[in-house]
């Protein structure tokens, strides 16, 4: 039985990837929601996907 963090973060992908089509456009749904919902404490970059 899945616990309840677990069944939240498995909804949580499942709104970031419902309208995606693909691999691309699932990982960019995914990738979206963590930088819209996901607090840390520092600023990080993306120049490693350049």
């Amino acid at each position: 039985m899945a616990s309840k963090r677990s069944a939240a973060l498995e909804a949580m992908i499942e709104g970031a990837t419902v309208d995606a089509y693909g691999d691309d456009e699932q990982l960019t749904g995914l990738f979206t929601m963590l930088e819209e919902h996901l607090t840390v404490p520092f600023t990080t970059t993306s120049s490693a996907w350049r």
